[in-house]
């Protein structure tokens, strides 16, 4: 009922003709009656843009949990401060025989979805090839450490407000100032004979990623022919990385999970990587696991980098809200706190930065009642009210500065596009656009966005739907 209410009232506020307008608060009011939703508190705002005028207002200036709506304002946010033309950056850095990997909190470094979208498609194993033949062609034959520099955040990785129930799964990854391949490693297991343990491999490929594995292959069919189900299940242990991987396999079946550490682990990797390639690394009694540490405070070098790596903002921004990935959300809100501050990004430093950038856009009458926490929404200690959010979407649609209302609008999904896949039918089968972010945590449901009409593809109306409850 949750879903269908939400996207009904959605689809309200997209095909109702301008002549109607006036009928939409009754209608979203009687749509919100008949779904029987009991004490389910529900807020509402939706905003003629071209008039300015309110169509809407149920609960609409309530703080209320966003869960995902929260990757709006830090988004546009980092948006407005940042600009559209900024990028992530990781350098590498050789230093009288060191390598230091140089983060910047790029939550694309690695992000398999960029890699293959790239004008020369590449996955994780091809990128670090790239990166070993590069750092091979200036340092030579040998390696004497491989140092992180990572103080561009915090080394708070988790929020201390999210599930700890969840932190093995991919939306809780940790947040670093050296980020790589979305913070996780992805698990296959395939069938091998039947009864047997199946053939578990993980991707990066790093041997500090230890594998308990208690699988069993099963047969194609079950007793009674139907097709047999492949699943597994991974449980990280308390502490490190080691990965107990069970269930029935009856054909190549896959999950990612986050890891911990991932900087360490990262240069764990990149070691391991170099001395396949015929690059000594340390000395000659070290693993390539013994090898590399992280940067140590006030520590300075000089640098002659050889190689940097970029994303641009607008891939981190539709990673965000297109695809709702936590991790891009949390660097954009770490970045921020950076940013302005110049000091280690962290999440009392992202919220500071969010609310004077804010105060300084929609004016202080938008801050009434806002919590902010972290940046995705993971966190129930965030409350925004959906007067705030659509008073954002309006800003944001009318702001002047050069590119970052394209950018902005474009780094959000489209009905049949992204988390919209099933919340929509088909773009084709509407007659206007919507243009949105979802929301999801257990008793909360959001989204919030524009209407476009198909003939100009310029927002007409903003809208918020926020459920708590």
């Amino acid at each position: 009922r949750w879903a269908w209410l939400i996207v009904g009232m959605a689809m309200l506020i997209a095909v109702l003709p301008a002549s109607a307008q006036q009928d939409l608060q009754r209608s979203i009011e009687r749509a919100i009656s008949n779904a029987d939703l009991g004490e389910t508190k529900i807020g509402v705002s939706v905003v003629n843009l071209r008039t300015g005028a309110q169509l809407v207002e149920i609960n609409a200036n309530e703080p209320m949990i966003p869960a995902s709506n929260m990757k709006l304002l830090t988004s546009a946010s980092a948006l407005l401060s940042l600009g559209p033309d900024f990028m992530f950056e990781t350098r590498f850095v050789l230093d009288d025989g060191r390598l230091i990997v140089i983060g910047s909190g790029d939550p694309g470094f690695g992000d398999p979805a960029l890699l293959a979208d790239l004008p020369e498609p590449m996955d994780v194993d091809g990128l670090m090839d790239f990166m070993v033949d590069a750092i091979a062609t200036s340092a030579g034959s040998s390696i004497r450490e491989i140092v992180i520099d990572d103080r561009v955040f915090d080394r708070e990785a988790i929020h201390a407000t999210w599930p700890t129930e969840q932190l093995q799964y991919y939306y809780c990854s940790e947040v670093g100032g050296l980020n790589f391949h979305l913070n996780v490693v992805n698990v296959f297991a395939r069938p091998t004979s039947l009864n047997q343990p199946a053939r578990v491999v993980i991707e990066p490929d790093v041997s500090t990623v230890e594998i308990n594995n208690i699988t069993s292959t099963v047969g194609s069919r079950t007793a009674a022919g139907r097709p047999q189900r492949s699943s597994i299940h991974i449980r990280r242990s308390d502490a490190g990385n080691r990965l107990t991987v069970s269930g029935r396999v009856a054909r190549s079946v896959g999950a990612p999970t986050s890891v911990r550490d991932t900087a360490i682990v990262f240069g764990e990797l990149l070691a391991e990587r170099l001395e396949a390639a015929g690059v000594s690394v340390g000395a000659s009694y070290e693993s390539a696991s013994e090898v590399e540490r992280r940067v140590s405070d006030g520590e300075n070098y000089s640098e002659s980098t050889i190689l940097i790596i970029k994303t641009p903002i607008l891939e981190v921004l539709k990673r965000c809200n297109t695809d709702s990935y936590n991790l891009h959300a949390e660097a954009l809100f770490k970045r921020l706190g950076y940013s302005i501050t110049r000091q280690p990004g962290s999440w009392s430093l992202g919220a500071a930065s969010m609310r004077t950038i804010l105060n300084d856009e929609l004016g202080p009458h938008a801050l009434e009642g806002l919590r902010l926490a972290d940046g995705s929404g993971m966190s129930r200690r965030n409350a925004i009210s959906p007067t705030t959010l659509s008073a954002l979407r309006v800003h944001m649609n009318l702001v002047e500065r050069e590119g970052i209302r394209t950018v902005f609008r474009e780094s959000l999904a489209r009905s049949g596009e992204g988390t919209l896949t099933r919340n929509f039918v088909p773009a084709s089968q509407l007659r206007h656009d919507i243009v949105a972010k979802t929301g999801f945590l257990n008793g909360v449901r959001s989204i919030s966005g524009y209407v476009m009409p198909k003939q100009t593809q310029e927002p007409t109306v903003a809208f918020s739907i926020v459920m708590n409850g």
